[in-house]
């Protein structure tokens, strides 16, 4: 019986990741009746006893942290793991250091009405976009052989999670959905918005914000003092109202990890309100009385990426534009909600890298 079972689920798996849409979230298990910090446990156990790396777990802010009246409050909980991969971090690296911009693995866990949810950001998903360069410069047979090995990676990810036993196991692509095509050619998804959803065809989605002499680690010691004198400035804290404006404000590294040769770091940043904040915008147009805030399914989107790149003798610093980082991680929110908060991505934009670079920021 146990074989059938085994067989049933292998197929069913191979169906859903060999489909031609893919989900930047892939949820994994759901309705499962524990608490939510024995469910981290659990996951967190499995994924050190198969190899990975824990690179941080954290709580998450929910919309409740930016709801000043307490009436509009859900109650559920949202937790992240941050994790790392030897054998994703040599199929990222293998071509170019660049692509260390996918490294971080994660896993959103979160509450609704049915009990806990589990879903992981999609790393097929994620390397059909960054690797999508390849394919738009006559590399496709390399662009699908990656792909290729990444969806051979994912297969043993999801075995890890779902050996954990909790609730019950799914595989399903999760909202924003793209099909093969869009992906491959960075399909833009808001008309003069967003631009193209390429990390490396267009630099405005990816662009250089900080160069230097200086060494990677020089450079992130610099970034670590920056962030302890950093004051946010007038728009960023009257953009939505949060307990503290100061604390609630200050930017963390949360994670990092390092290409296997060294020549480049990725750093992830996050913050208590833009974590309310961006909630409560994903979820927006699907709450109801049973979920004032069903956006903490989209918990796998922090943290937010920052690069350190060793490139012809120096140390250069690339950060997604918040624009197209919302757009990959947030599209399903709606034209709607994109237009009512227009100014966010960029006052995110100038957020961070103020944070980061202190004196040395550049409007």
């Amino acid at each position: 019986m146990f074989k059938k079972l085994l067989l049933l689920s292998t197929i069913l798996f191979s169906v859903s990741i060999y489909a031609s849409e893919h989900g930047i979230f892939l949820k994994t298990h759901e309705a499962i009746q524990k608490d939510i910090a024995a469910v981290e446990g659990k996951i967190v156990e499995a994924l050190q006893a198969n190899g990975f790396n824990i690179l941080a777990k954290k709580n998450l802010e929910t919309p409740d942290f930016v709801r000043e009246d307490k009436a509009e409050h859900c109650g559920f909980n949202a937790k992240l793991i941050v994790f790392s991969s030897k054998e994703y971090l040599d199929i990222l690296t293998k071509v170019d250091n660049k692509y260390l911009i996918g490294g971080f693995l994660r896993v959103g866990i979160y509450e609704d009405a049915s009990g806990v949810n589990v879903s992981i950001v999609d790393p097929e998903t994620i390397s059909r976009i960054i690797f999508n360069d390849l394919y738009e410069n006559d590399k496709e047979a390399e662009y699908k052989k990656i792909v290729d090995s990444v969806i051979k990676f994912k297969k043993g990810l999801l075995s890890t999670l779902h050996f954990i036993k909790l609730g019950k196991e799914v595989s399903t692509p999760m909202e924003p959905i793209r099909d093969d095509e869009d992906l491959a050619e960075s399909s833009k998804d808001m008309f003069m918005m967003v631009g193209e959803m390429t990390f490396f065809n267009d630099e405005d989605q990816f662009p250089l914000i900080y160069s230097t002499t200086k060494s990677i680690n020089e450079v992130k010691e610099l970034f670590v003092a920056n962030l302890k004198k950093f004051k946010p400035v007038e728009d960023d804290v009257d953009y939505r109202w949060s307990p503290n404006s100061t604390k609630d404000l200050q930017w963390k590294i949360i994670s990092e990890v390092s290409s296997p040769d060294g020549k480049a770091l990725l750093l992830g940043f996050t913050r208590p309100r833009t974590e309310g904040v961006s909630f409560n915008i994903a979820g927006a147009s699907r709450e109801d009385e049973t979920n004032m805030c069903p956006g903490i399914d989209h918990a796998a989107a922090y943290p937010v990426e920052v690069l350190l790149l060793e490139e012809d003798g120096k140390t250069n610093v690339y950060t997604q534009r918040e624009m197209f980082r919302m757009d990959m991680y947030y599209w399903d929110a709606g034209m709607a909600a994109f237009m009512d908060h227009m100014s966010m991505p960029a006052i995110l934009d100038e957020s961070l890298q103020r944070a980061i670079l202190s004196e040395e920021y550049k409007d």
